[in-house]
């Protein structure tokens, strides 16, 4: 049976002032985990103060390690919430539970969906019914037909703004952690309108080649990207190896601006 599927009719969309038209390049950024206020309010400042407008960081952590730090919880929540707001940031964050999707859509900007949680069915549903603006990661294994169908289900149940994530799958290589799929841009749009993120810190797991992997996929077609800062890296709870510093962090923005603007494209 043939289905008119509703992500092969999306239309672009923003959120906030944020337009992900193919004129420009969303930066995400932020900490990998949420982990005390002096942190998150650096890495704000820093994220301010290069014009961008998306703060990622994680509050409840699906770690493969059962005794790794699992996140903040509801404390994070709060806490990214307030230095968000006081910023004037959008922030993104992973919801896991379908417990959690009404308490974290009061406060979270964009409800990312991680890769672990991608063909949990429940969860999708229940952030589609939620109406929030959704950040879907592939997952490490799937298939681009089974993102899309994993975004048919948010779609589904009425939420229009989603955002399609490639964060790198799982291969035979070890040089980095995941393989990131650049193929998987220029495929994604030719499907469908929903904006396609780029998560190269995740893909490589180390900070070496984050901007090389980021103009690549730029260079491919990504609405945007997402990368990992953290004012204390070799101290972060958790992925210490790809997290940017903040001086990283703004010679990286600084080659990723000169970047789009010879493609005749904004960073924002």
């Amino acid at each position: 049976m043939a289905y008119e599927f509703l992500y092969q009719k999306a239309e672009v969309f923003g959120i906030g002032n944020v337009d992900f038209s193919d004129d420009n390049v969303i930066l995400m950024a932020g900490p990998c985990s949420v982990e005390d206020e002096k942190q998150m309010e650096a890495v704000a400042g820093e994220i301010k103060r290069h014009g961008l407008h998306f703060m990622r960081g994680g509050i409840f952590k699906p770690r493969t390690n059962p005794y790794s730090f699992q996140g903040l919880g509801t404390e994070g929540i709060n806490m990214m919430c307030r230095v968000c707001r006081k910023h004037g940031l959008l922030s993104v964050s992973e919801v896991m539970d379908t417990r959690d999707v009404t308490m974290m859509s009061k406060s979270i900007d964009v409800l990312q969906i991680g890769c672990r949680s991608m063909q949990n069915f429940a969860l999708l549903k229940e952030v589609g019914k939620s109406g929030k603006p959704v950040l879907l990661k592939r997952g490490m294994s799937a298939t681009i037909e089974e993102l899309l169908l994993a975004a048919e289900y948010i779609l589904k149940e009425g939420g229009n703004k989603v955002m399609l994530c490639e964060r790198g799958i799982r291969t035979f290589e070890t040089e980095t952690r995941n393989t990131i799929d650049i193929s998987a841009v220029p495929v994604l749009k030719s499907k469908t309108k929903l904006p396609v993120i780029v998560d190269p810190s995740h893909a490589a797991g180390r900070k070496d080649i984050i901007l090389s992997l980021s103009k690549a996929a730029i260079a491919a077609g990504a609405n945007g990207i997402m990368v990992e800062v953290h004012p204390d890296p070799e101290g972060a709870k958790s992925d210490q190896k790809q997290q940017l510093s903040l001086e990283e962090f703004g010679l990286f923005v600084d080659g990723i601006k000169d970047f789009c603007s010879k493609l005749g494209k904004k960073l924002v």
